[in-house]
C-alpha cells in the first residue's frame, strides 16, 4: 500500500447482519454500495459483537478490550484510567483523527477530548430530540450545543417535522418511536448531516502531509428509526416475510425474554406490526448505504481512494421481530450478536474474499493498528485480521477459534448474561434463571432450548467448561462467583 494508508470506518447502530444484501440472504433490503466494498474486499460471515449493548460494544472497538476490562460494561460507563484507545495509538503514529455522529462510548468525555477533530454529542445525544416538532424521544444531547440544529440553520433549512409515529401499546413505555417519517428533504436528515461532517473531516485532515483515520457513527437504524422519503416508503411492508422464529412461545426460556416483549408492547400488532417497523428499518439501512456511497465517491474525486482502507460494521444487531422481540436485551440470539462486517483494502490489494472464521468487533482495533504499521499491544483481547484481508486466513489467529464468548451486563433488567457459541451449539448462562442450550444444526433459529435434554449432556458439560475457562482467563469476575456456586445444580 506504499505510505501509511488512510482509514475510513463506518459504524451503524443496531443493524442486523442480514440487512446487507452482500450476505445473499432472502432479505429484501438493498445495500449496493456496501456490497461493492465486499466485492473488492472481505466479507465476514461469522462476525460477533462482544456485547449487544451500544456503549460496551463501541468501547470494545475503541480499545481492543472486552467491556469488563476497559471500564464500559454498561451504557453509563467511562473508559478506565490507563486504558489506551485506538485514537491514542493512531495519533502517536502521526495520524490525524476525525469523528462524526453518535458517540455513546465514554459518559463524561467526548471524541474531541480523545484528540478527534469532532463536533461532540455527549450522552446518547440523539440530534432530533427536543428539536423536531412531533417527535417524542427525549434522549437529547447533553450540554447546550446541538450541532445538527446549527447545521440546519447554516444551510438555510427549516426544521423538519416528524409524522407517522409508530409506538408500542405499553402505556408506561410509548415515548420512543419505533419509526417515524422525517418530513424534510434527505439533506436535512441526521444521516446526511453525519456524512457531511465526515466529508468535512476528510477534507480538513487530507490537507496535511500525514494519513488520516476518519470514523462516522450513525444513530440508525436503531429506533427511533427516523427516515425521510424516499426511504420511508421504499419497501412495502407486505413484502417482508415472517421471520422463522416469530412462532416463539417463550417455553423453556428465561423470564426476561417474555418481559422484554411486554416492555415494548408490540405483541398485539402481530407480524403485520413488525412488517411496518421492518420496512422503515430496511429503508434506514439503504439510506445509510447511500451515505457510504457518497463518501466513497468523494474519496474517488479527491484521488484518495487508492490509499484508503474502508470498514463497515455495526455495534450489535436487532431482533426486529425474531422471537417476537425487538432491539436487544436480556437474550443472546444471533439476530443481536452476529454483526455485518466488511473491510476493503485500497485498490487491488486483496478482494472478493468471504471468510467464515469467528471474528469479533474488537478484532478491528488491532487490525487497524496493524494496517497502519503500529505494533499491536500484547494486552489486547482482539487479534489482527490482516492475514484474512490479504487472502491468507490460515495465518490469522482467528482461524484457530472454535467459539466466541460474549456478555451482557444489566440492560433493561438486572441481568448479567454470558454466552459461549460454537458453530454447532450455544450455551447461555443467566444467573437467577434457567440455562439455555441450542443445537444450531437442528435448530438454527434457536427456538428449542435443550438444556435439560439428556441427549446433550456431553455438549452441555463441554460448553460449561469452555465458559469457565473464558471467565478465569479473562478475569470476568462479575458472574463468576455465582457461576461457580450454581453450575453443579444449574
Amino acid at each position: 500500500m506504499g505510505k501509511q494508508p488512510n482509514i475510513v470506518m463506518f459504524v451503524s447502530d443496531q443493524q442486523r447482519w442480514d440487512t446487507l444484501s452482500a450476505y445473499g440472504t432472502d432479505c429484501i433490503c438493498r445495500t449496493p454500495h456496501i456490497d461493492a466494498l465486499a466485492g473488492r474486499g472481505t466479507l465476514f460471515n461469522s462476525a460477533f459483537t462482544p456485547s449487544a449493548l451500544c456503549s460496551p460494544a463501541r468501547a470494545a472497538l475503541f480499545t481492543g478490550l472486552y467491556p469488563h476490562k476497559n471500564g464500559v460494561a454498561r451504557n453509563d460507563g467511562t473508559i478506565a484510567d490507563g486504558v489506551k484507545t485506538l485514537a491514542h495509538y493512531l495519533q502517536e503514529a502521526g495520524y490525524g483523527c476525525g469523528y462524526s455522529g453518535k458517540w455513546h462510548i465514554d459518559k463524561h468525555r467526548g471524541p474531541s477530548q480523545f484528540g478527534f477533530l469532532s463536533k461532540d454529542f455527549l450522552g446518547y445525544g440523539f440530534p432530533g430530540a427536543a428539536l423536531l416538532p412531533g417527535f417524542t424521544f427525549n434522549a437529547a444531547p447533553d450540554g447546550r450545543v446541538n450541532h445538527y440544529a446549527d447545521y440546519l440553520k447554516e444551510r438555510g433549512y427549516d426544521i423538519p417535522t416528524v409524522k407517522n409515529r409508530f409506538v408500542g401499546n405499553n402505556p408506561t413505555n410509548n415515548s420512543q418511536e419505533m419509526f417515524a417519517l422525517h418530513d424534510g428533504p434527505v439533506e436535512t436528515c441526521i444521516e446526511y448531516f453525519v456524512t457531511e461532517q465526515m466529508i468535512n473531516n476528510i477534507n480538513e485532515l487530507s490537507t496535511d502531509d500525514k494519513p488520516f483515520f476518519v470514523w462516522a457513527n450513525y444513530w440508525g437504524p436503531h429506533s427511533p428509526s427516523l427516515v425521510p422519503e424516499p426511504y420511508f416508503s421504499m419497501y412495502d411492508p407486505k413484502d417482508i416475510p415472517e421471520h422463522p422464529s416469530y412462532c416463539e412461545t417463550f417455553e423453556k426460556k428465561p423470564g426476561g425474554h417474555k418481559l422484554c416483549e411486554k416492555y415494548w408492547g408490540l405483541g398485539d400488532y402481530g407480524w403485520e406490526g413488525f412488517q411496518q417497523i421492518a420496512a422503515r428499518y430496511f429503508g434506514h439501512c439503504t439510506l445509510i448505504d447511500d451515505m457510504v456511497g457518497r463518501v466513497v465517491d468523494h474519496l474517488k474525486r479527491e484521488n484518495l481512494l487508492d490509499n484508503t482502507v474502508i470498514i463497515f460494521t455495526t455495534d450489535h444487531g436487532d431482533c426486529m421481530g425474531a422471537h417476537k422481540l425487538i432491539e436487544k436485551g436480556p437474550f443472546m440470539y444471533d439476530e443481536t450478536y452476529k454483526i455485518p462486517l466488511v473491510v476493503a483494502l485500497p485498490g487491488n490489494d486483496g478482494g472478493g474474499y468471504v471468510n467464515d472464521d469467528f471474528v469479533y468487533l474488537h478484532d478491528l482495533t488491532p487490525t487497524i493498528l496493524d494496517i497502519a504499521g503500529i505494533p499491536v499491544p500484547d494486552n489486547m483481547d482482539g487479534v489482527s485480521l490482516t492475514p484474512i484481508l490479504r487472502g491468507r486466513p490460515e495465518e490469522c489467529a482467528a482461524s484457530e477459534r472454535e467459539e466466541v464468548y460474549c456478555m451482557l451486563d444489566r440492560h433493561f433488567f438486572t441481568v448479567d448474561q454470558r454466552m459461549v457459541r460454537t458453530k454447532t451449539h450455544q450455551f447461555t448462562f443467566t444467573p437467577g434463571d434457567i440455562g439455555e442450550l441450542y443445537d444450531l444444526v437442528r435448530d438454527p433459529y434457536q427456538l428449542n432450548n435443550v438444556y435439560d435434554n439428556p441427549e446433550y449432556d456431553a455438549v452441555r458439560r463441554d460448553l460449561i467448561a469452555r465458559m469457565e475457562k473464558y471467565m478465569t482467563e479473562l478475569k470476568d469476575w462479575t458472574p463468576y462467583g455465582w457461576f461457580k456456586g450454581i453450575i453443579g445444580a444449574y
